[in-house]
């Protein structure tokens, strides 16, 4: 644990340079004060560094997925570090997860969360190894993290990455026509996201890229989908600000300027045509309270399929069924793989 620490205080000194998001073409507010960038810069690098603590505190919880055995794991193959855009290979990487099969497989795009400036794909490989041994081939994507990149850069870098998984599908032995997108917390925002696609023409032209197919189901955990929901709740520390400063560059009090406004929430982009989702959520979410009942909602007004877990202890917060314990947690990814399989075989009436 003691390298660990290391490494976030490392972080935090490495922090302590501006940075200086206004000359970026995504962010169009007036040039900000250096008192207002250094206000900025501590509240993205706490979001960043409580991001990173959780995900070092949880690791090993989050990957001792007590389905994988001695006796499974040799089965799962790992390619680990596929370079998915050449242009920026060190970010936009990918790992594969699958066991042997004759069959093409359903696939899955498995999207990390982390406060949108942590997190890494390695800290869903537990999630990853459940998929494939459940008849799935796994990808498990990284993309750019704030304050390098801001929206819409990871979303371009999550598009890329789905096209990629559609163009290689058989080589790697997945159905290029079942491909789910999974996610949790800011992973789940991003796959909602990446849904919503299915649902517009509205984002290929202002994003300025495409998805090549639609996607075949959406598996949400604790994500954000409503900007409204947030700012009519009182987060934890005020911790809704400080995700949003990582998540777009920009505080609250000028978000109504923000190019992005009108795009940036998924909710608003859901249709018919949205995939059949399961949403994971837990009432009392620190993060996200309220975002899974205002989804629910939605896709249910827009006639879309859905199915749903809501955690029924106190002790289960945020992302819970990550940690595979308990009560909650164990429901959840069972109810949540019971529906991929279902829809992948065809088995719920559309």
């Amino acid at each position: 644990m003691e390298n660990k620490n290391v490494l976030i205080d490392e972080e935090i000194d490495a922090f302590d340079t501006i940075v200086d998001t206004s000359n970026t073409s995504d962010n169009v507010e007036a040039v900000p004060t250096r008192s207002e960038l250094r206000k900025r810069n501590r509240a993205i690098r706490t979001s960043k560094v409580l991001f990173r603590a959780i995900d070092m505190l949880f690791s090993p919880s989050q990957n001792a997925c007590p389905y994988v055995t001695k006796v499974n794991s040799p089965t799962i193959k790992r390619v680990l570090d596929v370079v998915y855009d050449e242009s920026d290979p060190k970010i936009c990487m990918l790992d594969v997860y699958r066991v042997d099969s004759q069959e093409a497989q359903p696939a899955v795009i498995i999207i990390h969360g982390g406060g949108f400036s942590a997190g890494d794909k390695k800290y869903r490989k537990g999630l990853a190894e459940y998929f494939a041994l459940n008849g799935f081939t796994v990808f498990c994507v990284n993309y750019g993290l704030a304050p390098d990149y801001i929206f819409p850069a990871p979303i371009k870098h999550l598009v890329t990455a789905s096209n990629f998984v559609y163009d290689n599908a058989e080589k790697f032995g997945a159905d290029r026509n079942r491909i789910f997108v999974c996610g949790d917390s800011a992973g789940g925002y991003y796959a909602s996201m990446l849904a919503a696609f299915n649902s517009n023409d509205t984002f290929g032209s202002v994003f300025e890229t495409e998805l090549k197919f639609d996607l075949f189901g959406a598996l949400l955990n604790c994500g954000l989908y409503d900007l409204e929901t947030v700012f009519q709740t009182k987060y934890l520390l005020d911790i809704d600000d400080t995700v949003l400063l990582s998540f777009t560059g920009i505080g609250r009090k000028d978000f109504d300027g923000y190019k992005y406004k009108d795009v940036c929430m998924p909710s608003k982009f859901i249709t018919a045509k949205y995939p059949p989702s399961f949403i994971i959520y837990s009432p009392r979410d620190m993060f996200c309270k309220g975002q899974g009942v205002a989804m629910i909602d939605r896709l249910t007004e827009a006639g879309v399929y859905c199915e749903s877990y809501a955690a029924r202890h106190n002790a289960s917060n945020h992302c819970f069924s990550l940690t595979w314990r308990g009560e909650d947690a164990v429901a959840a990814n069972e109810l949540m793989m019971s529906f991929a399989k279902r829809l992948a075989g065809s088995r719920i009436k559309l």
